[in-house]
């Protein structure tokens, strides 16, 4: 049963995850399988601790989110696959799933703005923010990412705001459509 506020969101995710959903009701981020390099790891620590410090301790075991979009280009609406294939080898099966979380269980933040924590770099609001930084301010800006409803002339792209959760469950799934990535 469904209790309080859910979100509409949708996450593309490989076959073999969709799989592991069905047969054990829900879905973890495997850390082997993760969208990230070692580069990265360091951008997937901090939002994972931001999720704990936000939204509530992950489940046993579990140390990176799963990944949604919430809004693609400035429109909430179903993304096109047509362009999520680049993120997945050609020839690859993958789903895309139409999905309802509890409100209470989601981080939403800025996807333009998280390339600037995957770069590893401070995040500016305008060209004169964009100077150099102590390394404390640098991790401090990254927090504007979670103001997903800042518009500014630097940041003027359609806003894409990506959602994070610790699990994904079976029942909170409204549509699952496969694709093999082009």
């Amino acid at each position: 049963m469904r209790r309080g506020p859910m979100m509409l969101l949708w996450t593309i995710q490989h076959r073999a995850a969709y799989l592991q959903l069905l047969e054990n009701g829900i879905m973890r981020a495997d850390e082997h399988h993760l969208f990230c390099e070692d580069d990265f790891l360091h951008a997937y620590k901090w939002i994972a601790g931001q999720m704990s410090e936000r939204i509530g301790q992950p489940p046993k075991d579990v140390h990176y989110p799963v990944w949604a979009w919430y809004q693609w280009e400035g429109i909430r609406k179903r993304p096109d696959m047509r362009s999520h294939r680049r993120w997945t080898k050609k020839g690859e099966p993958i789903v895309l799933l139409t999905i309802d979380v509890p409100d209470k269980d989601v981080l939403l933040s800025d996807f333009g703005m998280w390339h600037c924590v995957l770069s590893n770099v401070y995040l500016p609001l305008s060209e004169e923010d964009d100077v150099d930084h102590t390394e404390a301010e640098k991790v401090s800006s990254w927090n504007r990412i979670f103001q997903i409803d800042t518009q500014t002339h630097y940041w003027d792209t359609p806003k894409s705001t990506q959602a994070t959760f610790w699990e994904l469950r079976q029942e909170w799934v409204l549509k699952a459509e496969r694709f093999i990535s082009a």
